[in-house]
């Protein structure tokens, strides 16, 4: 498994917990969920990328908060994860941090934002149509020098 699969496995299953959630009721609070990540896995991409046997492990929490159905904001999921990869006595340390927001528009359709620093892959916003996959608004991409930066660290 690669920390990027689990981060993508993370946000995916809590977008889809959120939007297949029970409505909570017009006017009703939101209902809030904390979900805490405490994993250890062989990183295989870093392993790959890296040239050495990289073990990453995840910690942190995500609170999701799932709002009634309608138009509107859908859920809001806020990430606050420490990743720490390790690789022959080497340490490189990272973070994934942000919020994902679904929003359902007045003609059904569903606007994702996943906004912060998602390890791996970007820093800023993107927003994109969960349904057509359309790209509605594109983040700078960080994978190559953040990759390169993890290497130097845990490769020497």
């Amino acid at each position: 498994m690669s920390t990027r699969r689990v981060i993508v496995r993370v946000t995916g299953v809590l977008l889809l917990a959120g939007l297949g959630g029970a409505p909570a009721g017009m006017g009703a609070e939101p209902v809030f969920e904390r979900i805490t990540i405490d994993e250890t896995f062989a990183d295989e991409e870093l392993s790959k990328a890296c040239g050495v046997t990289v073990t990453s492990t995840v910690r942190g929490h995500v609170t999701l908060r799932t709002f009634p159905e309608g138009p509107g904001l859908a859920t809001v999921n806020t990430i606050n994860v420490g990743v720490t990869a390790t690789a022959d006595g080497r340490t490189f340390r990272f973070r994934d941090v942000g919020a994902d927001v679904a929003r359902v528009e007045p003609d059904g359709s569903v606007v994702l934002l996943i906004s912060g620093q998602v390890p791996f892959f970007f820093a800023g916003a993107l927003k994109i149509d969960p349904e057509t996959e359309e790209v509605l608004l594109e983040p700078k991409d960080r994978t190559d020098a953040q990759v390169a930066k993890a290497c130097k660290a845990l490769a020497g």
